[in-house]
């Protein structure tokens, strides 16, 4: 277990999470802010695969963790989060979940979760996160959480604004 949250635990992915890990990178819904189209059954498998074996490795750039909810016996992954380290002190943030987990306040609770996992356990100095202007949601979870906004940039043909907490 990486962290837990009051409803929430951040854990290893397991072989187990593949339908659901699937179900959450195969909707074009959840991926239109990431890659922008659902990604085949073969890409996930391939990612999927790269993210397990990347717990084996002595040192890593990029964690990305599984998510559960605590009240749930078959920890049935809700969805995923990831630090990834873009220097010495600083990390980037991010989490997406299952459609059907939309709406119960899980952005919030894992991105204050990943706050203090990278602050604390990984000994960064600043955290950011970034997100396209059109995901209102993500943009409003990251309103109410303590990072604060830091500026906005163009990519392709939207805009992106980054958020950030210093230690």
């Amino acid at each position: 277990m990486y962290f837990e949250t009051e409803r929430l635990v951040a854990r290893q992915l397991e072989q187990k999470d593949f339908d659901e890990f699937n179900e959450m990178q195969g909707n074009s819904k959840v991926m239109k802010y990431t890659v922008g189209r659902a990604k085949t059954r073969e890409e996930n498998k391939s990612e999927f695969e790269n993210i397990i074996s990347g717990y084996f490795l002595s040192e890593t750039n990029r964690i990305v963790m599984g998510i559960s909810r605590k009240s749930d016996e078959t920890s049935s992954l809700v969805g995923a989060c990831a630090v990834e380290k873009l220097d010495l002190e600083c990390v980037e943030v991010g989490y997406r979940f299952l459609e059907k987990y939309w709406g119960n306040g899980f952005g919030l609770e894992v991105l204050e979760g990943l706050l203090t996992y990278s602050l604390l356990e990984l000994g960064a100095k600043e955290v950011i996160a970034e997100v396209y202007k059109e995901n209102i949601n993500s943009v409003r979870v990251l309103e109410k959480s303590y990072m604060d906004f830091i500026k906005e940039y163009t990519e392709e043909k939207s805009i992106v604004q980054v958020y950030g907490l210093k230690k």
